[in-house]
């Protein structure tokens, strides 16, 4: 089409048009224009773009590295080319030390982060550039908790999940759910043996329900976010286990990792799959990876936890820089080097997430 009728359309018949674009050809543009760099954080456009994008091909998944030495940014990997890039932290945002060190969960293109000081929480979308500070409903400036998880199963919604033993001898399940009315925290009964477990390790969505496993004998446990009631899910576990940890691809699959060997010192480390009623081994880390493992981990196996990225199983340990992952499809291990930006000599604090960019989600 010629310059001269693009140059004649109305604005917002324009606007339209460029929603067809699929986003990577959005972001190439931006540079070319103030008004392409701005319209792809309207509202309007992102619902235009919301509905027509439903079969365009996603933007390409990251591995997320939340650390204190990273003050002004977050270091994204993207896997399949090896190549690092940096995120910078949203602004207006507060203190960046302050983010770098408060917990956090992600969740379909979001982010949460605790705000111990303010008694809040963070939530934002990093590619949007849109940020929210949802209040914690009771005693300011007393936030704590030792499980949070953000939970969001469509654009349009999300949920947070915090287990907290901080306001009385028995331990609270708080819910926020973004959908319901100002102020939608609910409080429910926690669950105690949950609480003997690593805080590093968040619960794991599956099937309606916030899954933990529990100390010995192991079990997993489920909290269901429609009757706000916690039930025991799966009893049968596979012999000689050190510890385990649960991850699932949001779908149908949930996976099992655990370490084993005897007297509580692990000198293995196995994936199981949950099929039907069963736990049927589909992974097994090769001894000598084991090793490097488990040595640098010291085998204090609550600085262990796991998530799922993008057909991926990633072992991460909190005072380690590097990931082991376990690729699904062709069941091979391997390791991620540390953040090339990182200094020689580092502070334990290493946070990963899988961090799956999204411009429809809402904050």
């Amino acid at each position: 089409m010629e310059s001269q009728i693009w140059s004649q359309l109305p604005q917002e018949l324009l606007d339209y048009i460029l929603a067809f674009l699929p986003l990577k050809t959005l972001f190439t543009l931006r540079s070319t224009s103030r008004h392409f760099n701005s319209l792809l954080f309207t509202p309007s456009f992102i619902t235009h773009h919301s509905s027509l994008s439903a079969n365009q091909q996603p933007l390409s998944s990251f591995l997320l590295l939340s650390h204190p030495h990273f003050l002004h940014h977050f270091p994204l990997l993207h896997l399949p080319s090896s190549s690092w890039r940096l995120l910078p932290l949203p602004s207006p945002s507060p203190s960046p030390s302050l983010l770098s060190a408060a917990s956090s969960s992600s969740s379909s293109g979001l982010l949460c982060f605790s705000l111990p000081s303010t008694s809040s929480f963070l939530i934002t979308n990093l590619l949007s550039k849109s940020s929210k500070l949802v209040q914690f409903p009771s005693h300011p400036h007393s936030l704590s908790f030792h499980s949070l998880s953000l939970i969001s199963s469509n654009p349009t919604n999300y949920k947070i999940f915090a287990l907290s033993s901080h306001y009385s001898s028995n331990s609270s399940v708080f819910l926020y759910d973004s959908a319901a009315a100002p102020s939608s925290w609910r409080q429910f009964p926690g669950f105690e043996p949950i609480l003997r477990q690593t805080s590093h390790q968040e619960g794991v969505f599956y099937k309606g329900y916030v899954n933990f496993t529990t100390p010995e004998p192991y079990s997993i446990v489920g909290f269901n976010l429609e009757s706000g009631t916690w039930e025991t899910l799966v009893e049968d576990f596979p012999s000689e286990l050190t510890f385990v940890r649960l991850v699932t691809n949001g779908r149908e699959d949930l996976y099992l990792i655990g370490g084993v060997g005897r007297h509580g010192i692990s000198r293995g480390l196995k994936v199981w799959e949950r099929v039907g009623s069963e736990w049927v081994e589909v992974g097994r880390l090769p001894e000598l990876m084991s090793k490097k493992f488990m040595s640098v981990c010291y085998h204090n196996y609550d600085h262990v936890y796991c998530f799922y990225h993008d057909g991926l199983i990633c072992v991460c340990c909190y005072t380690w820089p590097e990931v082991l992952y376990f690729k699904l499809a062709r069941q091979t291990w391997h390791w991620i080097a540390k953040c090339p930006s990182l200094p020689e000599k580092w502070s334990c604090g290493f946070k990963w997430f899988s961090f799956v960019p999204s411009l429809q989600a809402c904050v």
